[in-house]
């Protein structure tokens, strides 16, 4: 064994188990936050190293270009889908309060239905009726 498959398969062996444990912090963490950290962060982390062990391991100059644009959309797609599945989390819970205080809304649209003061701070806004 040469210098370069042991590091391929020291990549290949790290990044499986990033991964694995990245989707065993799934189905274990009890709340969405650290949910979606083990889904993004140490999942990348894996594929990434995946994709540097298979790379090493088979050196040709196509797969790897096919490889490098396989991390590249993770890190472009992993932060995206965090974002909307908090978002999402976050719309469930709008107007339930854990400190005992009266249920609110949170997020956009959340001044529908109430009055807001126009620029001067007295009357309706612009268009709006009295």
């Amino acid at each position: 064994m040469t210098t370069i498959d042991i590091v391929a398969s020291a990549a290949l062996i790290i990044g499986s188990l990033m991964s694995l444990l990245a989707g065993i912090a799934v189905l274990r963490f009890p709340d969405t936050m650290s949910r979606i950290h083990a889904a993004t962060k140490p999942q990348v982390l894996g594929i990434m190293l995946l994709m540097l062990g298979v790379g090493l391991r088979i050196g040709s100059p196509g797969v790897i270009g096919m490889l490098v644009l396989i991390v590249i959309l993770q890190f472009v797609t992993a932060p995206v889908s965090a974002h909307l599945t908090v978002r999402v989390a976050f719309r469930n819970a709008r107007g339930r309060t854990t400190d005992g205080g009266e249920e609110r809304e949170i997020g956009a649209g959340a001044h529908r239905g109430r009055r807001r003061p126009g620029p001067d701070g007295t009357g309706p806004r612009r268009g709006e009726r009295e």
